[in-house]
């Protein structure tokens, strides 16, 4: 069923249609349903009949066209996110999200100087193109939950103190490491 302005008519006369916008929540991907249960209790893929993609062994050698921006970007992607980013299937979307990094740096740099609204509005725009790029990659904090990677937590203040404890530990290894060695070599003259 598409949805009709009333209000709103195109050149030729005829009724414009809005876009349908899309609703709730992306779906949750199988991975993290059977890691975390699968409440709904829909049926997964059989494992036996899944294709596995394997993960980057090193990062692979980037565009030749890559800026700095770019270059970092993509550095950084393939030595974070390896366990979940594939070579195989995943390299488009870091090499797109690596020229979106370059051309938001100079859209930035062409606003900054320029102040011009067009120059904004483009800036805008790439923004949140590198923006959502960034997000389908899992390189932001719910993007990730989502994909059950990793989750960022502070540290407790018993972290702290187990901190403390472990280096206090190894300072009173090396001391005695160091006397030991000091011993040895008084008893050998």
């Amino acid at each position: 069923m598409d949805l009709i302005c009333p209000e709103k008519l195109s050149r030729n006369g005829n009724k414009l249609k809005m876009a349908q916008p899309t609703a709730g929540r992306p779906p949750k991907p199988n991975e993290l349903k059977r890691v975390m249960g699968n409440p709904g209790g829909r049926p997964l893929p059989d494992l036996n009949i899944i294709t596995l993609l394997p993960m980057a062994k090193e990062i692979p050698s980037p565009p030749e066209n890559l800026k700095e921006s770019g270059l970092e970007l993509w550095n950084r992607a393939w030595s974070i996110a390896v366990t979940w980013l594939s070579p195989i299937t995943d390299i488009e979307s870091v090499k797109n999200a690596a020229h979106l990094s370059d051309a938001n740096e100079t859209a930035r740099d062409r606003y900054m100087i320029s102040t011009e609204p067009a120059d904004a509005k483009a800036y805008v725009a790439i923004n949140k193109a590198f923006t959502d790029s960034l997000t389908s990659l899992g390189f932001d904090p719910v993007s990730r939950s989502r994909l059950g990677v990793a989750e960022v937590r502070a540290a407790t203040s018993i972290d702290k103190l187990l901190e403390k404890r472990q280096n206090r530990a190894k300072m009173i290894f090396e001391e005695d490491d160091i006397n030991q060695g000091a011993v040895n070599e008084q008893d050998s003259n």
